[in-house]
């Protein structure tokens, strides 16, 4: 068994023989490795790939992402997260994942965090004794559509049976669902735009002091250009992620109340039949109740079937229309950091929905 790593460097000059040549397994998709190439809190020398080879074929691998968090002294520090790990099943249960992260540890002198992890890879974590527990979101989950086929259809077999069960929940709502009422355009002016202007930046900017990870307009305008999923007809890889989806969209809300009294931005992500809130920032409270109306009218107008949400001044306000969902279930999120970098993090630090890296796919 050969353990390797590799550099931002490396994968930039040695994409094709080291990720594609072999025919196997792909540890980073093209969308993705171009991502990382962009990363503008990445630097060269960055190790971001981690190998485990045997007789030469790839039989697992690691990834992070290089971000930054700005420490108790309100001064950024640098870290990654642990993003994307896998073993072939012929070699699971060897310890192999453990030796991945490891060598990730080790490159990056336990400078780590993770969130959105699959239980499998929690457990290696937590054998480890080196991640406590940095901070619990509370969040819930907001189902407007029946969406089981969507959910639980690989757990439950039968697709088309329960997709019959979902178009006939679905056919009996649309009624109610179609005379829920959009903002009035009198009381707020909501417009859809595709790029940051002056008044958004300076907005999201002015919004960042208690933001632990005081992600701005660049940072932003790479996750939009970047993302690591895609719509469009894309060649078949061996790769263990999702990176083809149905519909995935940014839509980017610029609320304006009247007489300049207030700002706000709403991101919002289509991914499939769900919609999510990564991040959102305003300079007035008022709008925190035309953003709840409005992510509702936009689940209804787009055909979305739920959204998780963890801010908790939305979540208030979603809950005011709590009759409009099918049902709703708590969600909350929990990210760990690593011992060595975890009694650096302000205390009640501000986080949004779309820190780490599920803001890349939605």
């Amino acid at each position: 068994m050969d353990l390797k790593s590799y550099t931002l460097e490396e994968l930039e000059s040695h994409v094709e023989p080291t990720l594609f040549g072999s025919g196997g397994i792909v540890p980073l998709s093209p969308l993705r490795l171009i991502s990382y190439l962009k990363n503008p809190r990445a630097e060269k020398s960055d190790h971001l790939l981690f190998e485990m080879r045997h007789e030469g074929r790839l039989v697992a691998y690691r990834t992070v992402l290089p971000d930054c968090f700005y420490d108790k002294k309100n001064n950024p520090h640098k870290f990654a997260w642990l993003s994307g790990n896998f073993v072939d099943p012929d070699f699971r249960r060897e310890g192999i994942s453990t030796k991945l992260l490891q060598l990730a540890e080790a490159q990056w002198d336990g400078q780590l965090m993770y969130t959105n992890y699959a239980p499998a890879s929690k457990a290696v974590y937590d054998r480890t004794g080196q991640f406590p527990l940095l901070t619990h979101r509370n969040g819930k989950r907001f189902y407007l559509r029946s969406a089981t086929k969507e959910l639980l259809g690989s757990r439950l077999g039968s697709p088309e049976l329960l997709k019959t069960g979902d178009l006939m929940v679905n056919r009996l709502r649309e009624g109610k669902l179609q005379k829920f009422q959009a903002v009035d355009s009198s009381k707020c002016r909501i417009e859809r735009i595709t790029t940051l202007d002056r008044e958004v930046i300076h907005l999201i900017r002015q919004s960042q002091e208690s933001s632990l990870f005081r992600r701005d307009d660049g940072i932003f305008s790479w996750i939009l250009d970047h993302p690591w999923v895609t719509e469009q007809e894309v060649g078949p890889l061996n790769y263990q992620f999702t990176y083809k989806v149905t519909r995935f969209e940014n839509l980017l809300l610029k609320f304006t109340l009247p007489d300049h009294k207030g700002l706000g931005l709403l991101w919002l992500v289509i991914h499939n039949q769900k919609l999510s809130a990564p991040y959102l920032y305003m300079d007035n409270e008022e709008i925190f109740p035309l953003m709840a109306r409005t992510l509702i009218h936009t689940m209804i107008s787009h055909g979305c079937a739920y959204s998780t949400i963890r801010n908790p001044e939305l979540l208030g306000h979603l809950m005011q229309h709590s009759k409009m969902f099918l049902s709703i279930r708590n969600m909350p999120q929990l990210l760990f950091a690593h011992k060595k970098l975890i009694n650096q993090v302000p205390n009640n630090p501000e986080i949004q929905d779309g820190d780490g890296d599920v803001i890349f796919t939605g």
